[in-house]
Order: structure tokens, then sequence, then C-alpha cells
């Protein structure tokens, strides 16, 4: 077998992992945890045979890597070297996720492949939303209301309605890119229509009003994108659909500046315990994956439980220091103003639609992990590193032809 013939393999096997990915985040952490696997190592193979390491010379590449060395120097505080090291895999595996895709999923079929696959994975779990809805119970890991909420909030095959809600607005926000993108057939805008639909009608049966205000976010970030009177009609429908909203979902939002009960103030009380994590160790942290051992020793005494900190970026700045987070912020930010620009000079059609889509879901996941700590989630961390890199990927290829 030829050399190329074999590189051409492996790039069909991270493609196909891809798919497989965007389907598996949807229910299966064990699945999504297999393909990320076979992914990265068809990567690494691949790259050993053609030895063409170009594609990684770029900004966002070099700043991952400083970041990931800070997480393995952050072990030096650790306490809890097995959860450390532990951690440090995580790290590796993320990135390389992106890395992997920013480099490898750039080309024309793979967009049109995955809007169909995303179309696909989104119409099922949004249906088995429903039927969770109207049944009690998901079809898929049977996974019931929670029966402490009287909100009646949907999860689906999701851990949780906030996780599911954030997957709904990202693919909500690609959705609606696509359908207003010009050169989009009409087979192609009935084929994400109808999902767009279901996944629009989940998202408010989750009852999540982080995903909520991140999609508004993601929505006005693509209008923006488009041309300021599409920001401007954009702003509009907003303003109507808060308008039409039942009074007990507008109570819902407003209830976010109640910070004597409720979420708010059990948000205010994780980040309180957190920042005081921050002030023993800021340059540093207590290592990484390790904020679960450390925190109970510094949450604020009038807080009875033990969570997650509902913010990943005090989260990452427990683990690994201010620094180790200004660090992933800097990536962050590297990596969306480069896909940024790209879309600016991106011809109308098809594929700046998807792009922009991506990008303005990226910049609405990101803002959201702000109160919510999905870049802990197995699931969701894959889900946001996989298509931060196919954005990057893609708004990247089209420059380069």
């Amino acid at each position: 077998m030829s050399k190329d013939r074999i590189i051409n393999f492996f790039d069909w096997v991270i493609e196909v992992c891809f798919y497989a990915l965007v389907v598996a985040v949807t229910f299966s952490t064990s699945l999504v945890e297999i393909f990320s696997s076979i992914m990265i190592g068809a990567w690494l193979i691949k790259k050993a045979i053609d030895r063409d390491w170009k594609g990684l010379n770029s900004a966002p590449f070099k700043i991952l890597l400083i970041f990931f060395l800070w997480t393995v120097l952050s072990t030096v505080n650790s306490d809890y070297f097995k959860e450390s090291f532990r951690g440090i895999f995580k790290v590796v595996e993320y990135s390389l996720i992106f890395v992997v895709a920013a480099t490898s999923l750039g080309e024309e079929k793979v967009a049109r492949r995955f809007l169909y696959v995303l179309s696909a994975s989104a119409f099922l779990i949004c249906i088995n939303g429903l039927i969770q809805y109207y049944t009690g119970f998901d079809l898929i890991r049977h996974r019931g209301l929670i029966t402490k909420d009287s909100l009646h909030r949907i999860s689906a095959s999701f851990v949780h309605p906030n996780d599911f809600g954030t997957y709904l607005f990202v693919v909500g926000t690609i959705f609606i890119s696509f359908l207003i993108s010009r050169g989009a057939r009409l087979r192609e805008r009935v084929m994400v229509f109808i999902p767009l639909v279901l996944s629009m009608v989940s998202l408010f049966l989750t009852k999540s009003r982080g995903a909520w205000i991140s999609f508004a976010a993601a929505f006005l970030v693509l209008g923006a994108i488009k041309a300021r009177k599409v920001l401007a009609v954009f702003i509009a429908v907003l303003l109507v659909l808060f308008l039409v909203l039942p009074y007990t979902a507008q109570e819902r939002i407003f209830a976010l500046a109640d910070f004597k009960s409720g979420t708010a103030w059990e948000r205010v009380m994780l980040w309180k315990g957190t920042i005081n994590m921050i002030i023993e160790h800021p340059i540093l942290g207590f290592g990484v994956n390790t904020y679960s051992r450390n925190f109970p020793r510094y949450k604020p005494p009038e807080y009875p439980d033990v969570r997650y900190t509902h913010n990943s970026y005090l989260h990452m700045a427990s683990e690994v220091g201010l620094v180790g987070a200004l660090l992933f912020l800097i990536f962050l930010v590297t990596v969306l103003m480069h896909s940024f620009r790209n879309i600016l000079t991106m011809d109308e059609g098809r594929r700046r639609g998807l792009t922009a889509g991506l990008f303005a879901g990226m910049v609405g996941f990101s803002m959201n992990c702000m109160v919510d700590t999905h870049l802990y989630s197995v699931t969701l961390a894959v889900f946001f590193h996989l298509l931060l890199g196919f954005c990057y990927a893609l708004s990247c290829h089209a420059r380069e032809r």
C-alpha cells in the first residue's frame, strides 16, 4: 500500500470519528472517549508518516502548548498526585481534539456532511427530549425528570437540563446561520429548519436561563457578522420573543438578580469559595483536577453543599492558577479572532454561513462557561473543542484556497 493511500485511510478514520463524536456527545460518555481516542490515534499515526507539522506553526497551537506545560507545572502544588495525573491526560485529550479538528477538517465535503449529521442527531435528541417531557423518561438512557424540580425541565439523555440547553443553543445558532445564508438549497433549508424548530422548543423546555441568555448573545453575534440591518432585525426578534414568553419564564429570568436565594445565591457562594482558593495559590493553583478535593476547606460557612464552581474560568484558575486561566483565555480569544477575521473575508454562501454559525455558537458557549462548568464535563468539553477546531479549520481553509 502506497504512502498516500495510508494517509488517505487515516484521514477517512479521522473524518468518520468526527461525525461519530457529533452524535455521541448527545448520549454517551463512553463512546465519546472511544471515538476521541481513535481520532487522536489516527492523527498521530498520520503525522508520524507524513511528518507535516507546518499547520501547527500558528499562534493558537503555540499558546495551547504553553497552557499545557503550565498545567503540568501546576502539579507542583498538588496534594493529590493521582487526580492531577488523570487531569493532565484530560487536558491532553481536549487539546489534541482541537488540534486534530483544526488541522484535518477544513474541506467542503466535511462541512456538507457535518450539517447532515448534526441535523439528524439534533432531530433525534430533541424528539427524545420531548418524549421525556410527556412520559417522564427519555428513551436512550431512561433518564427521568428531576423529581425535586417543579419546573418540569427536560434533559433528554444529557446529565442535566443545563447541559442539554447548552448543546441546543449551539446547534440552534448553527442552523439559523445556515438557514439565512445565501446559496443554500431548498432541500438543505428544509433539512435544518425542522431540527431548528425542535431545538428551540426543547431549549425553552430545559428552562435553562444560562442557555437562554447565551443563545441571545450568540444570536446577536451572528446578526453582527451578517450586517447592521440583520443585527437590528435580530434585536427586534429577541425583544418580541421576550414579550411573548409566559410570565413564569420572564419571572425566572428576573430571578437571576436575586442574590439572596435560589441558584444565584448558590453560585455566589461557590464563587466566593473558589476565589478563596485562588487567593491561597494565585500563580500555580492547587493542581489540575483537584478542585473537588480542596473546595470544602475554603467554601463559605453558610454554604452547606459541595459542588462544582458553576464558572469554568474560576474553576480553572483555582486548579492551574491565574496564569494558567489567562493562558487558556488568550488561546480561546486568539482562535476566535483568527476565525472572525477569516469569516469577514469569505465569500457569501453555505460555507460562510456554517462557519459564522459555529463562531457565534462558540462565543455563546464561552460566555455560558461563566455561569457553568461545561469545560469540565467530558461530553460538552469534547463538543466545545471539536467545534472550536472545526470552526478554525473551515475559516483558515477558506483563506488558503
